[in-house]
């Protein structure tokens, strides 16, 4: 199929160039609009906290860097040294991989999905998705989808959130003691609300920048809601600062955190800054007192806990090339001559028993009796010549019972 992938990840690029690359989610379709009307061309593009990656059937490379390095204004150089660039079915492969959490800075994390799937559906609400693209992620769904069931590659899943809160209960010895407030309401944050809610912590509150996302969370948790614009007159009142929101600027300053901490009389603060770009300014990790982590950070430690998940890294490759191969058999097979001719007489059967329906409505005949004659006839139609070969010799009678999988 013809699909490509021009794409930035935390294995391919360091985080200030992924933070540059970020498409802000509420502006992602206007660029998915603007690129279709470059380059006359279905689009997916997928942007989260690891990676930005861009599906199109353009198989120009530099192209699609010259557009992506424009949206961003980042030299095409610095877009070339660090990215990738995979199509066909090698594009297919490193896509369903991505899906199964194999390519995830956190390996088997279960949200990359979710993740692709929203994405596919904000270019598909878009009227963006062409032919090619609604075929490559419907096996991309499928493939990962496999991958996940038939391997351990997602079992005892080291997340964010259980990460975090390890590292969190060597700083505060009493995790019931603690305070905590989530700055968004995103799907991350929700997610790691949700695990803290169940560890028994004090108390929780979520800031958004709309009060009824945030409280719709916190209802959830048996949490307050707040808004984030509340965030400096009460942030000194929490032990614990997990962020992550959409903002393209820092939302949590220098400043802030410095009035905090006179406030809370030195006494320690723990900030998790999930989001890409960061929510948290960098300066604020030089302030005594500050634990400041990032995702990058989060995740060097969550890898200490993965051996079963590498066991099993090669499992899931292996058993997703295969998909693949099986894959290009099928559309190999599906190409052979004898094949298209038969998908075009079964199509011309169809269509002349359609429009003889389509007529028979037109003409005010009951839908369900017109509907019932299409079936039968369709059915006949089709077993005509199986039915004729059938009586002519036994062997055809094994042949057909083999290419239907009829068992005696």
């Amino acid at each position: 199929m013809k699909v490509s992938v021009l794409g930035i990840n935390h294995k391919s690029a360091p985080l200030s160039l992924r933070d540059k690359l970020v498409f802000n989610q509420d502006l992602i379709a206007h660029s998915m609009k603007e690129f279709k009307k470059k380059f006359r061309s279905g689009v997916v593009i997928l942007s989260t906290c690891n990676r930005t990656e861009i599906y199109s059937s353009i198989f120009n490379r530099g192209k699609i860097e010259e557009w992506l390095a424009k949206e961003h204004q980042v030299s095409t150089s610095t877009i070339s040294k660090h990215s990738y660039f995979y199509k066909e079915n090698e594009c297919l492969n490193h896509a369903a991989a991505v899906g199964a959490g194999l390519d995830s800075m956190i390996i088997g994390e279960p949200q990359i999905l979710g993740q692709i799937k929203q994405a596919y559906r904000v270019a598909e609400n878009s009227d963006l998705i062409d032919k090619q693209l609604i075929i490559f992620f419907n096996k991309v769904f499928e493939f990962s989808k496999t991958v996940r069931n038939k391997t351990q590659i997602g079992t005892n899943s080291t997340t964010i959130a259980s990460t975090a809160f390890k590292v969190i209960k060597k700083i505060f010895n009493n995790i019931k003691n603690l305070s905590i407030i989530f700055v968004g309401a995103g799907e991350m944050n929700e997610l790691c609300a949700k695990y803290f809610s169940n560890h028994d912590v004090k108390n929780i509150m979520i800031a958004n920048r709309t009060l009824s996302k945030g409280t719709k969370l916190a209802k959830k948790i048996n949490a307050k809601g707040c808004l984030i614009g509340d965030l400096h007159k009460i942030i000194h009142q929490y032990d614990v600062v997990i962020s992550c929101t959409g903002s393209q600027l820092p939302i949590i300053g220098l400043g802030m955190i410095e009035e905090a901490i006179k406030k809370r009389k030195n006494q320690p603060m723990f900030l998790i800054d999930l989001a890409v770009p960061c929510d948290i300014e960098k300066e604020v990790e030089t302030i005594q007192d500050i634990f400041l982590y990032n995702l990058e950070d989060l995740a060097r430690l969550a890898q200490d806990g993965m051996t079963l998940r590498k066991q099993e890294l090669k499992k899931a490759h292996d058993l997703l090339n295969k998909l693949i191969i099986n894959y290009e058999k099928d559309v190999t097979n599906a190409n052979t001559p004898l094949t298209v001719s038969l998908r075009k007489l079964f199509t011309e059967i169809n269509e002349k028993e359609l429009e003889k329906a389509i007529n028979k409505i037109g003409n005010g005949e009951n839908p369900d009796e017109v509907c019932r004659t299409l079936s039968r006839n369709l059915t006949n139609k089709f077993l005509h010549f199986p039915a004729k070969s059938i009586n002519k010799s036994n062997e055809y009678a094994k042949v057909i019972k083999e290419i239907f999988n009829i068992k005696d």
